[in-house]
């Protein structure tokens, strides 16, 4: 179970790194962003201050029916000034654009592809997390299932259980169509020939009518777990004797 607990801890550190990672990665892009709207935001206040003044002449110039020379002469040079201001303005404002749409879409776009990777690894180990905690509920229950099994032997080798006989055997039928749905198999094993992937020995028996390494009998059944070794077969192997040549 302590290697169960580390995977987890494990697991949770990997996601929190990677959290961390795009957090960091948002607020540099973020910051970047709101670096140059602030200088935009303060170029248009200045545009909005010459359009105020613009719309005050225009105003002086409706309401009143003739202008000295004096009067025409000041408002000559305030329109030359607010021209130079908006002159100025309009190129800094030029400035702090020029190239940035290019730079401001590729930035978008690398968040957005950082983004769509990051939901697949989370789906990735949203879905790698769930198999992990059934395999484990599955290994859990395995050994019920092998304890009914084993009744069911002794059962019918009794003769006079046939009631319970019969529970034993829906109860098993239930548990294995449940297992089956989930993804459990059980491994091949009798008269197969070992597999050290899918088997282990625990005993040995010299035999003549069996080849080699052979299982001739399954101790405890192993399965797969959608298509992964959960738990592997315990199983006894035929041997040859073998003699030395005279």
């Amino acid at each position: 179970m302590s290697n169960d607990s580390n995977k987890g801890v494990s697991r949770k550190e990997e996601f929190e790194e990677r959290i961390e990672r795009l957090l960091n990665e948002v607020s540099v892009c973020s910051k970047a962003v709101g670096a140059e709207i602030g200088k935009l935001t303060s170029i248009k206040g200045e545009l909005n201050a010459l359009v105020k003044e613009s719309k005050r002449i225009t105003m002086k110039l409706n309401e009143e029916q003739e202008l000295s020379d004096e009067e025409l002469e000041e408002i000559s040079d305030t329109v030359e000034i607010l021209e130079e201001e908006f002159e100025t303005k309009r190129k800094k404002t030029e400035e702090v654009l020029a190239g940035k749409e290019k730079e401001y879409l590729t930035a978008l776009q690398y968040l957005k592809a950082e983004f769509e990777n990051y939901k697949r690894r989370a789906e990735k180990d949203k879905r790698e997390f769930a198999d992990y905690l059934l395999e484990s509920f599955i290994l859990d229950l395995l050994p019920i299932k092998d304890a009914l099994e084993g009744a069911m032997r002794h059962a019918k080798d009794d003769g006079q259980s046939e009631g319970l006989l019969k529970g034993v055997e829906l109860t098993v039928k239930q548990i294995n169509e449940l297992l089956a749905r989930e993804g459990l198999e059980e491994i091949q094993a009798e008269g197969m020939q070992f597999d050290p992937f899918r088997h282990e020995v625990v005993s040995k028996e010299l035999v003549e009518n069996h080849p080699e390494n052979t299982v001739i009998e399954v101790l405890r059944k192993g399965y797969l777990f959608r298509g992964k070794v959960l738990r592997p077969a315990m199983v006894k192997i035929a041997i040859k004797e073998h003699r030395k040549e005279e």
